[in-house]
């Protein structure tokens, strides 16, 4: 028979809607076999007071870019942005930007997260990602107009799906996005993409022209025969076949109520990244409309280079507080269930179901409601370290 351990904490969150006081977990060869509450007896490690939950997910992370943390000031519009980040990248040497990645591993495992969607535009983060503790999705990311001879995608042994992501409509030639969605359609895996994120992709797909233009223009890519311009990029990618229920759409700042419904009607999923959105453009996702549209999104941070942290506990703090009205539960399914889900791996992680895998976090929080631990799970309101747990 196999040995089974027992996890036990003043709060267990099944989920967001499904919360148990002094509860425990029971787990067997590193998958949840039981959950329940009071007294049981085995091998019990008593981790407090506090909660433990489900991993969180971190559905958007650049961590090639951990190593310009605080380097890259975007006061200077998007392209400028975009300009020195590349020139800063570049010049900062493949050791730094390896080493860099590496410490945002240790970050993101330190802040609750056992769950990622990784953008790698170099490919420096395969190896580290892939022998690490976390699982999800890497993607590699590709821009301009060429199909690379060779892309490969696959499922290892440790739960890291190797799959593509296009940089943005505005980046990439509509024949290379077509392309490239078809290789992960063919493998059933997901494909994610920045879609309506900044104004200068706005303009630029819907009159051909502008500062990004001449962008593309300086860089030597040939955008003339892209068939621009276009009515909205969320529409766009619709008329391209790119939108269906493995598709993952990111940022969205300037997606409105008709994009909303065609994301829901091709069962699109969304990411939103708060943080990186306000500290670039001072903007955000109309996230309420999304909600009411019948959008689940989930999180990411985005990068350092653009937000303060890997934490989505920051992250989940920052939506608390920028939409008030929008219930801590539903901020929680973001950082998990909807992340999971959105990654591919809903059967695997996001809530604490048996059968699931034993990975959760536990959060030294002090409350005597379900409510108020809610609250405080959302609003980080907690003093001490998170212990991450994953089997």
């Amino acid at each position: 028979m196999n040995s089974s351990v027992i996890h036990k904490a003043g709060w267990v969150v099944i989920d967001p809607w499904t919360i148990i006081n002094d509860g425990y977990i029971r787990v067997e060869s590193g998958l949840i076999k039981e959950t329940g509450k009071g007294s049981c007896s085995g091998h019990i490690i008593d981790h407090g007071h506090g909660a433990l939950l489900p991993v969180l997910v971190n559905a958007h992370t650049h961590l090639e870019l951990c190593a310009l943390k605080d380097k890259v000031l975007p006061e200077k519009g998007f392209r400028n942005w975009v300009e020195n980040l590349i020139n800063l990248r570049n010049s900062a040497g493949t050791e730094n930007l390896k080493t860099g990645a590496i410490n945002g591993v240790k970050e993101l495992i330190k802040s609750g997260c056992g769950v990622i969607g990784e953008i790698s535009t170099l490919g420096l983060t395969w190896k580290i990602v892939s022998n690490s503790r976390l699982r999800g999705v890497w993607f590699k990311e590709f821009f301009g107009n060429v199909l690379p001879e060779e892309i490969t995608c696959n499922l290892n042994k440790l739960l890291i799906i190797k799959s593509i992501a296009g940089h943005a409509p505005h980046t990439l030639s509509p024949e290379l996005l077509v392309d490239l969605k078809n290789i992960t359609r063919k493998e059933n895996i997901p494909f994610s993409i920045h879609l309506a994120e900044s104004e200068d992709e706005i303009f630029f797909l819907t009159t051909g022209k502008g500062i990004w233009a001449d962008f593309m223009t300086e860089r030597g890519i040939d955008f003339s025969d892209w068939n621009l311009p276009v009515e909205t990029p969320v529409r766009y990618l619709e008329d391209l076949g790119i939108l269906d229920e493995k598709t993952i759409a990111v940022h969205l700042i300037h997606a409105d109520k008709k994009d909303f419904e065609i994301l829901l009607r091709h069962n699109v999923r969304v990411c939103i990244c708060l943080r990186s959105n306000f500290n670039l453009y001072n903007m955000m996702p109309d996230l309420a409309g999304m909600l009411k549209a019948g959008i689940k999104p989930c999180l990411g941070t985005d990068s350092v280079a653009s937000a303060e942290s890997l934490s989505i506990f920051d992250e989940m703090t920052f939506v608390s507080k920028s939409f008030t009205s929008i219930p801590p539960a539903e901020i929680l399914a973001m950082a998990t269930v909807n992340g999971a889900s959105s990654l591919g791996f809903g059967e695997m992680f996001g809530s604490l179901t048996p059968g699931k895998r034993a990975a959760f976090v536990y959060v030294p929080v002090d409350v005597s409601s379900k409510s108020g631990l809610l609250q405080a799970l959302v609003n980080a309101d907690f003093k001490g370290s998170c212990k991450t747990i994953l089997q």
